[in-house]
């Protein structure tokens, strides 16, 4: 593949908790502005991807085949795809892909969320992605596993609350500039410090918002592109890499996926030190200090020094030397999950051809980095994106707009229009392999029992039949263990499966403990 691919047009419903538009009309919505902001109609586009999230969020199976209407893909080449939170930049690669391959000379990338259907809350969708034996049964929410991460992360690279705060109050204040912004904001750390503590060390204001939303980019080869417009945004690097699905078996610190996947982009787009090769840096920041996680493993070092002190200098400020999420990112304009990785391509595409108004950063910027994250603790997209060094001010669809300017109509309750109510009683009976059943048996026994790979010289908890890296080889050999280990995190956990807060005085205590071998 080595055709130029650029982005042309960008477009966006407005972020918000309850959205009166169905899942369609917010995504028909967010295409008609990227395809005005190109200057191009449906029929121009040759293909289509659209990356949305569990079909449990709204109750519609097969989500992507409902959408293609909505998503302007009827009789078009057309590709659904979802890979947790990093769907949104992984979108944009699947279109890049598609015209760099030389196949498609166009392709119209729809990323859509609308989370508010689930019932009492979102997140107790999530509680579906967990381990059927190993983890559901703890009745978990991403909250916890966030905790359990954040503590482990703080108690590595030495930050305390109050430092991470810091990013809420940045981005937050940030996204006051956004016309898509949900929850901009002006606080400061106190705020975010007093707010209600969910699963220490998290509190309410160290999360983002859930969200309704759509985001929609036009890609197309460099002939169409320069023919379109005076300054187009080209993609010059792309990385993704998953990890494994066994969270609870590595160090939670850093998160050698993201960095796995920044090399592959920096080797694409010739970067050698994103220190100085890389203007503005859009992380993915569901939670605060999920953007300074990231950000380490995006500056490829893991002592993480070089983010801290960027941190503590005011670096990452909008008008600083390396200005992060300008947009306000997932803290301040929202979380529509699949939707919010692709705003921050729409935010590299706004800074880089100078048309981010209010929000365009001091320095003028050649080059950008948005990344994506999500499923449980495995999954990393990069796109590093550059400019030709267009001037900002030009006066375009997304200079002067305003929130009224975007679609998407927010309600209080689902009860303030007509609505249909469903509570399918759906049940489920497992059965767990030969594997995971010797693992549970021997738990009868009071025995921690693993599998062991000679191949790899690995010993793998829960016990598998296979080893993952070691070519798929069958795995026969099972020990059992010694019942003693390391404590590496911990969380005190205040609310439920559904992030609903537990009675007064009540808590969960989880723990991630790594047991050792010797």
């Amino acid at each position: 593949m080595s055709g130029k691919v650029a982005v042309i047009g960008a477009g966006m419903t407005r972020f918000v908790r309850r959205a009166k538009e169905s899942p369609g009309e917010l995504t028909a919505q967010a295409v008609q502005m990227a395809l005005d902001d190109a200057g191009m109609t449906i029929d121009e586009i040759d293909a289509v991807c659209l990356g949305t999230a569990p079909d449990a969020f709204d109750g519609v199976h097969m989500k992507g085949e409902h959408l293609i209407a909505g998503a302007g893909a009827s009789n078009k080449p057309y590709m659904r795809h979802y890979v947790g939170g990093g769907t949104g930049v992984m979108s944009p690669i699947h279109g890049w892909m598609h015209v760099a391959s030389g196949q498609f000379n166009t392709c119209l990338v729809i990323c859509e969320e609308k989370m508010s259907p689930c019932n009492p809350h979102p997140a107790g969708a999530f509680l579906t992605i967990f381990d059927r034996t190993n983890e559901q049964p703890l009745e978990l929410t991403l909250i916890h596993i966030f905790a359990l991460e954040m503590a482990r992360f703080m108690k590595i690279y030495g930050y305390t609350e109050e430092e991470i705060a810091q990013v809420s109050v940045t981005h937050k204040r940030n996204a006051l500039d956004h016309p898509a912004a949900q929850v901009a904001e002006k606080i400061g750390v106190k705020d975010v410090m007093n707010s209600t503590l969910l699963s220490w060390p998290v509190k309410r204001l160290d999360i983002s918002p859930t969200s309704d939303g759509a985001v929609a980019i036009v890609m197309t080869n460099e002939r169409i592109a320069r023919a379109k417009k005076a300054a187009p945004v080209f993609v010059e690097g792309v990385g993704y890499r998953l990890d494994t699905a066994y969270w609870c078996t590595r160090d939670l610190a850093y998160p050698n996926y993201v960095a796995m996947a920044a090399k592959d982009a920096y080797e694409m787009a010739g970067i050698r030190d994103p220190l100085t090769e890389i203007d503005i840096f859009e992380p993915y920041d569901p939670f605060d200090y999920k953007a300074l996680h990231h950000m380490n493993a995006l500056m490829l070092d893991k002592t993480g020094k070089t983010v801290r002190d960027l941190l503590l200098s005011g670096a990452f400020e909008r008008d600083g030397s390396h200005p992060m999420c300008p947009s306000g990112g997932a803290m301040g304009v929202g979380n529509p999950i699949a939707a919010t990785g692709l705003m921050k391509i729409a935010e590299l595409y706004f800074q880089l051809s100078g048309q981010a108004g209010k929000r365009q950063v001091k320095n003028r910027a050649r080059r950008g980095m948005a990344q994506a994250w999500g499923d449980l603790m495995q999954v990393g997209t990069v796109v590093v994106m550059g400019g030709e060094g267009a001037a900002p001010g030009q006066k375009t669809l997304w200079t002067g707009i305003s929130p009224k300017d975007l679609a998407a109509t927010a309600l209080k309750s689902v009860d303030d229009v007509p609505n249909v109510s469903d509570a399918p009683d759906l049940r489920y009976a497992w059965d767990n392999g030969y594997a995971l059943t010797t693992y549970l048996d021997g738990f009868k026994q009071g025995k921690i029992r693993g599998s062991y790979c000679r191949k790899t010289n690995r010993m793998m908890i829960p016990a598998r039949a296979f080893s993952e890296i070691g070519n798929l080889d069958p795995v026969t050999d099972y020990y059992d263990l010694p019942d003693t280990g390391t404590v590496m995190t911990y969380t005190l956990s205040h609310v439920n499966w559904d992030s609903s807060l537990l009675p007064k005085g009540a808590n969960q205590h989880l723990r991630g403990d790594r047991h050792r071998r010797r």
